[in-house]
């Protein structure tokens, strides 16, 4: 079913139906305003709050199936609205899914710019009304709209804030790129960006860079200049204003940046440049800064030398550090806090820089690092292969089910045994050709296990009847076995329900000699109301059981449940000890 239908169905479902179901999200709404926007221009920031254990569907869900979160103003006569900005989503994985979903979790703000003619009366208020539609890892409820109302600017000072439910809107965190990153504290992410720096320094991109930039420290020494350790903590320096000044204009970049990386085209460039910096992996180009800025860093002497120097090498290393970099921007332009932004990104930059200040301290250690000859040439390979991987990642949610899922799981999958079969890189030194080995077992592994899972298509049907009031009255009357499956168009986990679990054999087989009625409620009128309110059906999808003309104690299911499960389910209203 298309999009366009599944909100028309959403629209179409009345306030009764709302009423009659747990609302599981609130709203709060405040003004912010940008001192460097038009005297008339507000931004209203609202903030959705959803309940711990639930999510809603993100503004550009990957199904066609769900529909998204919405904002929607009614504002006084003479206010105008710009369109609004919403948040990153994140993608996860839940019980009734084979495929990842993109949803909204915990509390998230939605902005829009809103011009407010001047002389317009402060007593007049606009209202603000969010639709979503939220599930939790087994069941959906019904899209449901919680209104905020709002006042005029100016009847508190700019810093009016109306709530909806008792969650305050100061303070909301946007959704991160990474959920356990966003969830660990400071000092956790900061310990964790530190050792991410470190770890970067193996790259085939930046190794390289250590044993020549020692060397010009040390040159420097011998020339009778400043001593090599002054130099290193330049050469860090150099890289924390660089990549510091990144992490603020992400975080100034705010909702921008991650609007962006909603997009179709922004993700497209990204899979481009990934592929890009993959081919110079495998050596078919070579990445090179510009000569101009190469002569710049190495024709300077001492410590303004070590600082230009530390300033480019992030260019340098760019086909290695900028996947895990870019992912850090996402993280920091969706919190919206410079202050955090540049406190990664300085820290990142230690990460990188302290092997260089450690090896100008003792330069003996320099000589113990083995050379970056053939065996570097072989990890150039593996980073290559991870760069196709990733650019299949990111390329994910733009293909249809399966193809997706099956594109991931391929790059990765022939990747391994490319390198372990084909290219079979370090095998010159044993310890390392021991880890290429493993790493390209690893890919290999990887691949197999995110393959989609195939559905045959020769399981048996079910013979389904629509819900006849009085044909399912005298069915359960009669005492014989009986199913009543609620479900509705909008609902993920019912689809799932029927494509995983109805169609295993096992259970079509333990089905097919019960009368099985399908109860839809996708539309809210009159009929489905009542039907709610007499089988208690507060969620979708729920399946009933009846035997012996009454429903099956401690049977009813709500929500998905896998086909072991259910067989289970099936034993207990069976009877079946």
């Amino acid at each position: 079913m298309k999009r366009p239908l599944l909100a028309a169905l959403a629209l179409g479902l009345t306030a009764t139906w709302t009423a009659a179901v747990e609302v599981v999200f609130s709203t709060t709404a405040r003004w912010e305003r940008d001192p460097t926007a038009a005297p008339s221009t507000y931004t209203l920031a609202v903030a959705v709050t959803v309940d711990e254990g639930w999510h809603v569907n993100s503004h550009t869900p990957l199904s066609e199936d769900l529909i998204p979160t919405t904002l929607r103003l009614e504002l006084p006569a003479g206010w105008s609205a710009g369109d609004p900005v919403y948040p990153k989503h994140r993608t996860a994985r839940f019980e009734f899914s084979d495929e990842p979903l993109a949803v909204y979790e915990d509390t998230f703000v939605v902005r829009v710019p809103v011009t407010i003619p001047a002389g317009a009366d402060v007593a007049l208020v606009a209202e603000a009304v969010v639709n979503a539609q939220a599930c939790n890892d087994r069941e959906c409820l019904p899209p449901a709209d919680v209104a905020v109302t709002i006042a005029h600017p100016a009847a508190a000072g700019v810093a009016i804030e109306a709530a909806a439910s008792a969650e305050p809107a100061a303070g909301v965190t946007p959704e991160g790129l990474s959920g356990r990153f966003a969830g660990a504290g400071l000092w956790l992410q900061l310990l964790l960006t530190f050792v991410a720096g470190l770890a970067l320094n193996l790259t085939p991109c930046v190794y390289p860079l250590i044993p020549i930039t020692i060397s010009f420290f040390l040159s420097q020494k011998q020339q009778g200049g400043t001593a090599a350790w002054p130099l290193a903590l330049m050469y860090i320096l150099g890289m924390s204003v660089t990549y510091s000044a990144l992490g603020v204009a992400a975080a100034l970049g705010g909702a921008l940046f991650g609007a962006a990386l909603q997009s179709p085209w922004v993700v497209g460039l990204i899979v481009a440049v990934m592929l890009a910096l993959a081919a110079s992996m495998f050596g078919l180009w070579e990445l090179r800064v510009p000569t101009f800025i190469m002569n710049l860093s190495g024709g300077r002497a001492g410590l303004g030398g070590s600082l230009v120097m530390g300033l480019v090498v992030g260019l340098v290393a760019a086909p290695c550090i900028g996947p895990f970099v870019l992912g850090l921007l996402t993280y920091v332009g969706q919190k919206q806090d410079a202050f955090l932004g540049f406190l990664l990104f300085f820290v990142l930059s230690l990460g990188l820089g302290v092997p260089y200040l450690l090896l100008a301290l003792s330069t003996g250690a320099l000589d113990k690092l083995p050379n970056s000859g053939a065996w570097m040439l072989g990890v150039r390979k593996l980073f290559g292969v991870l760069l196709v991987g990733l650019a299949a990642y990111f390329l994910q949610p733009l293909l249809p089910t399966p193809w997706g899922g099956w594109l991931l799981a391929l790059s990765l999958g022939l990747g391994g045994l490319y390198l372990l079969v084909i290219a079979r890189p370090g095998h010159e030194m044993p310890a390392i050709d021991r880890f290429m080995r493993l790493a390209s077992a690893g890919l290999v592994a990887a691949g197999i296990l995110l393959v989609p899972a195939s559905r045959s298509n020769e399981t048996a049907e079910l013979g389904w009847q629509p819900f006849d009031e009085a044909t399912v009255t005298t069915a359960i009357a009669s005492g014989r076995p009986l199913v009543l499956d609620f479900y509705a168009d909008w609902c993920l986990p019912c689809k799932e329900l029927d494509k995983l679990t109805f169609s295993d054999r096992r259970v079509a087989a333990r089905l097919s000699p019960m009368v099985l009625y399908k109860v839809d409620m996708t539309r809210s009128t009159p009929e489905t109301d009542a039907l709610r309110a007499r089988y208690a059906v507060a969620g979708v999808p729920t399946i009933v059981f009846y035997r012996g003309g009454q429903e099956v104690a401690g049977t009813r299911l709500t929500g998905f449940e896998n086909a072991e499960a259910f067989l289970a389910r099936l034993d207990r209203a069976e009877g079946v000890k």
